[in-house]
């Protein structure tokens, strides 16, 4: 399971300030603890019940059978102001041995996660969690259809929702293209970013129930790489600084490399290559999906 920031997008059937509690409480630790005492201070040697816990994307859908983290707490808070985090797996369905008492576990799959307070009481021996989630699937390419590099691209995920601020809740950070991220139901906001400079563009993207949701974004820029030289085609001049200004003046990036290579967003640029405590600058424009070498020529 992937490292993920643990949001609360939806936790039913109990408090606000119980859920914030249980997700701020430490992260699953490696190997896993498959016993649980119902409250601290319960004798070990009580005797305990067999419980299988089983989480499914939707309410008729099947048991998932990989992905799924499993952590029951206690319902006490300690002095620490966290529920004790008393036991932990990792899989598909997993059973618990447990001793008579309420719990609370919390199952998480991806983004997507459910909390139920459940009672050891002999009642029932088994319990269905539903996440009410589907995923998302990411991808990206420029004008003319052409598949941008892996490593040049990733994705944000936002709640659609505005806080406060007036901002997006960021719920997941740099996906990978063509990853699957389980996320809960609804509409999400996804920013891609192609390079690390103004590449950029945003869509809003709906999840639904116990589907994934395959959506490749169309970016309007391209790749440009620079040299400094004494002719055309001529080998790059060592020892260069290279500052790329907007249209508007601004400088948008900066590099000590001879030969460096930019994403940038379609449009009108100025390229300032300094060597020797001279400059030399050279007006481009980027055209989406559309790769250049721009050579700036010492006069």
């Amino acid at each position: 399971m992937r490292d993920r920031a643990r949001t609360p997008l939806l936790v039913t059937g109990l408090g606000m300030m119980v859920a914030a509690v249980l997700l701020a409480a430490a992260p699953p630790r490696a190997g896993a603890q498959e016993s649980a005492a119902a409250q601290t201070g319960t004798p070990e040697a009580a005797a305990t019940r067999r419980v299988t816990f089983q989480a499914r994307l939707t309410e008729d859908g099947a048991p998932l059978e990989s992905g799924v983290e499993w952590r029951v707490f206690a319902t006490a808070i300690d002095a620490s102001g966290q529920l004790p985090l008393l036991a932990e797996a990792q899989g598909g369905s997993r059973s618990f041995e447990m001793t008579d008492g309420e719990y609370y576990v919390h199952a998480a799959y991806g983004y997507a996660g459910a909390v139920k307070r459940v009672v050891v009481d002999g009642s029932a021996n088994e319990e269905v969690f539903t996440l009410n989630a589907g995923a998302l699937q990411l991808n990206a390419v420029t004008t003319g259809e052409m598949r941008i590099p892996s490593n040049y691209l990733r994705f944000d995920i936002y709640s659609k929702d505005i806080d406060q601020r007036g901002e997006n809740q960021l719920i997941a950070r740099q996906i990978k293209p063509g990853e699957i991220v389980p996320f809960h139901a609804g509409i999400y906001h996804v920013v891609s970013r192609y390079g690390n400079l103004n590449a950029e563009i945003r869509a809003d993207l709906r999840v639904e129930p116990g589907k994934v949701t395959q959506a490749t974004l169309q970016h309007h820029a391209a790749r440009m790489s620079f040299r400094l030289v004494r002719t055309a085609g001529g080998d790059a001049i060592a020892d260069t600084a290279w500052s790329i200004i907007t249209e508007g003046g601004d400088v948008i990036t900066e590099s000590s490399s001879a030969f460096p290579t930019f994403v940038l967003a379609e449009g009108d640029y100025t390229a300032i290559a300094k060597n020797r405590d001279q400059l030399y600058t050279r007006d481009f424009r980027v055209i989406s999906g559309v790769e250049q070498d721009i050579e700036v020529l010492i006069e």
